[in-house]
């Protein structure tokens, strides 16, 4: 199989240097596994195994990268070992010279684009893998923040795709205890979601419409500018949150408290999350506020969805009453395990976790537990512990207790 697969993916004009190198990966990664896996040396090999695809994914780069930090929160999809050496890895793209830039600008704009402004930065102020974004002021004196897609990124995203749906064939006939298949499907969707920039603009829009906790900002839309290629919002001053917290540590159980009463209200309330909770997507602002950037990835749930989710993730803490943790997993879509199954497996975990290592641990060691069991999670509660675990692992960094308390409770103890 890996030998036709090598000759489908290499017929691909672009990339092949990259692709055959993650082939032969996965060859070795194979090979790791080949005659089964005992409990007595699965450990060794899934630390061999992350290693070799941590190093494929730095080396090729860009959405390679951004797959590894997908995966990296992904406990229901790949052992603790493939997760911690995902974690690792950091998006060091490199910036593309404003002259390419400038092309992709007059492409949305016409070669007058500099009328639109008194002035912009050439030099970017923050790279990612699929946009750099330049600072600047239009002619009425707002502040920008211009996020432009980079040349080429979308046609190399849709080569490295077809890449990424072969692996994904070979890993699931090898190794069946994971469900790459399932999780890449969302990778690339996600993905190619945010390559258009008209989607992120319609999350800010929709983000921005919920009644927001007052310390939360929402950088505001210029419609106008934005398109396709280019989103252009109000700058926002203020340094990253986790640069703020490092030099003023006194405040963290404050403006962390704020971020995770944020969340919460999201998901249990609005039904509209921020799906990428990175530290590099929260700045502080001179009025204590948590700005809240990037919304290329939003998740939304059905009314339906929120009231289900609000009590198994309420109930898991205690919350609800005198509830069966069984059957709410069942009520969410869980399907897989019995109500008996599951409550038992619930408890477990979260007695002994809770206890010891906090919910964030206990989050993630119940959602590898499922996986081993073979239960199937709902798409949209993967969507929401990923970003409840990432957020947690923030808070967990600068001991900063993972208060669970409803956030309508919290403002009546408040009060």
């Amino acid at each position: 199989m890996i030998r036709e697969s090598i000759a489908g993916v290499s017929g691909l004009a672009g990339g092949r240097s990259r692709y055959l190198r993650a082939l032969t990966a996965m060859a070795r990664v194979a090979a790791i596994y080949a005659g089964g896996v005992g409990k007595d040396d699965r450990h060794q090999r899934h630390c061999r195994g992350a290693v070799i695809l941590a190093a494929l994914c730095r080396r090729n780069g860009a959405f390679w990268v951004k797959a590894a930090q997908f995966f990296s929160c992904r406990p229901d999809v790949l052992p603790q070992e493939y997760i911690e050496a995902f974690q690792q890895l950091q998006n060091d793209a490199s910036p593309v010279p404003f002259a390419k830039i400038e092309t992709a600008l007059e492409k949305s704009w016409g070669k007058d684009w500099r009328d639109n402004f008194r002035w912009i930065d050439e030099n970017p102020v923050a790279v990612a893998s699929i946009a750099q974004v330049h600072r600047g002021r239009l002619k009425d004196g707002t502040d920008v923040a211009v996020k432009v897609r980079l040349p080429g990124v979308k046609k190399l995203f849709e080569q490295d795709a077809k890449v990424f749906q072969v692996l994904a064939t070979l890993a699931a006939s090898r190794f069946r205890e994971f469900d790459l298949k399932q999780a890449v499907e969302q990778l690339l969707i996600m993905t190619a979601m945010e390559l258009d920039f008209r989607n992120e603009a319609a999350n800010t829009r929709r983000f921005a419409r919920q009644p927001h906790h007052p310390r939360i900002r929402i950088p505001e839309l210029i419609d106008g500018l934005s398109g396709e290629r280019i989103l252009v919002t109000s700058w926002e001053e203020g340094p990253r949150l986790r640069n703020h917290l490092d030099a003023h540590p006194e405040q963290a159980g404050d403006l962390l408290s704020v971020l995770l009463t944020s969340y919460l209200q999201q998901v249990t309330r609005f039904g509209v999350y921020q799906a990428d909770p990175h530290p590099g997507n929260f700045l502080v602002n001179a009025q204590g506020q948590v700005v809240i950037l990037d919304f290329g990835a939003i998740g939304v749930l059905t009314p339906d969805e929120v009231r289900r989710y609000s009590r198994l993730l309420y109930g898991l803490m205690g919350f609800e009453g005198d509830v069966d943790i069984g059957e709410l997993f069942v009520q969410a879509g869980f399907k897989g395990g019995s109500p008996e199954t599951l409550r038992e497996l619930a408890l477990y975990v979260l007695t002994d976790k809770v206890s010891q290592q906090g919910p964030v641990a206990a989050m993630g060691e119940l959602m590898q537990r499922f996986r081993e069991e073979r239960i199937s999670i709902p798409d949209s509660y993967i969507g929401i512990s990923r970003v409840l675990i990432t957020l947690g692992g923030f808070l967990m960094s600068y001991q900063v207790p993972f208060d669970w308390t409803p956030p309508e409770q919290r403002k009546a103890q408040s009060t």
